[in-house]
C-alpha cells in the first residue's frame, strides 16, 4: 500500500463528491473525506489511498462549516440511507442543481444553464416506499439498512425518511418472527427464509411484502396488520436468487383488507413490483410540468418510454389523442393495462417490452404525425439503439427525459445530436442524500 495510509493531515474542503463526502486535496491528490463540509478545516487520517486519491476520516473539526446541521436520526452517518443530513436543506439544494450543471459539463461537454433545484415540501418522512434486509444477527433479529458500500445491516427502529408507520410495521415484523421462529436470512451461510421487507404506501393503503426464500405461514402476520392498519395488502414473495436483487416474479397474496380502488383520480390497483415514484409531492411536480408542456404542442401521439406503472401514460391519455406506454416489468404493466381497462382510455396502449425493441414500430406505424417521446429510464439510461432511433426520426418533435442518475443523463443528451435542450430543472426527490431527478425538455433542432 502506499505510505499515505495512517498519515494524520490536516486539509481544508474544497467542495463537495458524487456520493456527499468532502473534497481535500493532500500531495497532488483527492481526499475523500466522509462528514466534513466545504469550507471546513479538518485533522484526518487516510484509511485507504491509492496513486491518484484517498480515503480519510474526521480525527477533529478545526472549523465548521456555517451550513452544517446536527443530524435529526442518530444512526446517521452509520446508516447508508441518507448521506448529506448534516447539511442544511438550502445548501442541499444548491449541491444538486451544481452537480447536474457539473455532470453535464465534465460527462457530457454540455455547457447549459441548470435552474434551481425544486424544493420537497417534506425533508423528513417523505418516502412513500421502503425497502429493508432482514437478517439474523448475533441478538437476533436485524432490520435496517445496510452500512454505506457494505451488506452489514445497521439495525433501525424507525427511519426518518419513513412515514411514522415503518416504526409501528418494524415492530410488528419483529415480533411476528421472534413468536412464530421465522429463521432470517444469513449471508454467509445463505441459509434462512425472510430476507427483505418491503412496504410501499399509496392513497393510505400499505402494500407489504415478505421477501423469503420458500414460502411462509403469514397469516398472523396479517392478522397483526389487520389490528393496526385500516388498509393493507400482504404479499410473499418468493426469491431464491443469490445476487443484489430484491425482489422477483414469483408473487403470492396473503390478504387484501380494504384495497383502494381510486388512485389520484384513476381506477386502478398498484402492484409493489410497479415502479412508482417515492415522493409523492415531486412526483406530481413533475408530471404537472410534463404534462404542461405536452398541452401547449399540437401533439398526435405521446409515447411513454419506460412507462412504469402507467400513471403518467394515463396523465397523458386525458389530452393527447393517442398514447403508448412501454414497460418491460409485467407486474407494472398490467397495472398500466387495468388503468386503461377500468377507466375506458381507449385512446391509451400499454406495451409489454424493452424500449429498445418496441419504440421502433410504434414509431414507423405514425410517420408523417407529431409525435412526443417522454424518456424516463432506469439508472443506466437508454440504450445506444434507442437514441439512434430517436435521432433518425423526423416526426418526433417534443422529447421529454426524466432521470435519477446526472452521469446516464449527460451521456444520452450528449448522444440525441438532433435536439436542442431547452431546459434542466433539478427535482428534490430524494432529501437528504445525494440523489436528484432531472427533468429535461427538449425539441428537434431546425434543419
Amino acid at each position: 500500500m502506499p505510505k499515505e495510509k495512517n498519515t494524520e493531515i490536516e486539509v481544508t474542503v474544497d467542495n463537495l463528491g458524487i456520493n456527499g463526502e468532502g473534497v481535500a486535496r493532500y500531495n497532488g491528490k483527492a481526499v475523500f473525506i466522509k462528514n466534513a463540509l466545504p469550507g471546513e478545516k479538518v485533522r484526518a487520517k487516510i484509511i485507504f489511498s491509492k496513486p491518484s486519491f484517498c480515503h480519510a476520516i474526521v480525527l477533529e473539526y478545526l472549523t465548521k462549516s456555517e451550513n452544517r446541521v446536527n443530524p435529526a436520526c442518530p444512526l446517521f452517518p452509520k446508516c447508508g440511507g441518507c448521506n448529506i443530513q448534516h447539511l442544511n436543506y438550502d445548501a442541499q439544494l444548491l449541491y444538486k442543481q451544481d452537480l447536474v450543471k457539473s455532470t453535464l459539463l465534465h460527462v457530457g461537454k454540455i455547457d447549459f444553464p441548470v435552474s434551481k433545484t425544486v424544493a420537497s415540501d417534506k425533508v423528513l418522512r417523505y418516502r412513500n416506499k421502503m425497502s429493508l434486509p432482514v437478517r439474523e444477527g448475533k441478538n437476533g433479529v436485524e432490520i435496517g439498512l445496510f452500512a454505506t458500500a457494505s451488506h452489514r445491516v445497521v439495525p433501525c427502529e424507525d427511519c426518518l425518511l419513513q412515514p411514522e408507520w415503518n416504526k409501528k410495521l418494524i415492530a410488528l415484523l419483529k415480533v411476528f418472527v421472534r413468536d412464530n421462529k421465522i429463521p432470517c436470512y444469513n449471508e454467509e451461510t445463505k441459509k434462512g427464509v425472510l430476507k427483505h421487507f418491503v412496504v410501499r404506501e399509496v392513497e393510505g393503503c400499505l402494500y407489504v411484502t415478505l421477501v423469503v426464500t420458500k414460502q411462509i405461514k403469514a397469516d398472523v402476520f396479517a392478522d397483526m396488520l389487520a389490528d393496526n392498519f385500516n388498509s393493507f395488502v400482504l404479499y410473499q414473495n418468493v426469491n431464491t436468487m443469490d445476487n443484489n436483487v430484491i425482489l422477483s416474479d414469483r408473487w403470492h397474496v396473503v390478504k387484501k383488507h380494504n384495497e383502494p380502488k381510486l388512485v389520484e383520480n384513476i381506477f386502478t390497483t398498484i402492484h409493489p413490483a410497479g415502479f412508482f415514484q417515492v415522493n409523492d409531492y415531486i412526483r406530481r411536480k413533475m408530471y404537472e410540468k410534463v404534462a404542461y408542456v405536452l398541452k401547449n404542442h399540437d401533439t398526435n401521439v405521446v409515447i411513454d418510454a419506460y412507462s412504469g406503472a402507467g400513471l403518467l401514460t394515463s396523465f397523458f391519455a386525458s389530452f393527447a389523442p393517442v398514447v403508448y406506454g412501454i414497460e418491460i416489468n409485467k407486474q407494472a404493466h398490467e397495472s398500466a393495462t387495468e388503468i386503461a381497462k377500468n377507466n375506458g382510455l381507449d385512446n391509451m396502449h400499454p406495451i409489454l417490452g424493452d424500449v429498445k425493441d418496441k419504440i421502433g414500430d410504434i414509431l414507423d406505424e405514425h410517420i408523417g404525425r407529431n409525435i412526443a417521446l417522454v424518456l424516463d429510464p432506469p439508472r443506466s439510461g437508454c440504450d445506444r439503439s434507442v437514441i439512434e432511433k430517436i435521432n433518425a426520426y423526423e416526426g418526433i418533435t417534443n422529447l421529454v427525459y426524466i432521470s435519477c442518475n446526472p452521469a446516464t443523463l449527460a451521456r444520452d443528451l450528449s448522444l440525441l445530436t438532433s435536439y436542442e435542450i431547452l431546459s434542466v430543472t433539478p427535482y428534490d426527490m430524494f432529501p437528504q442524500t445525494v440523489n436528484v431527478e432531472t427533468l429535461v425538455i427538449l425539441r428537434k433542432k431546425t434543419k
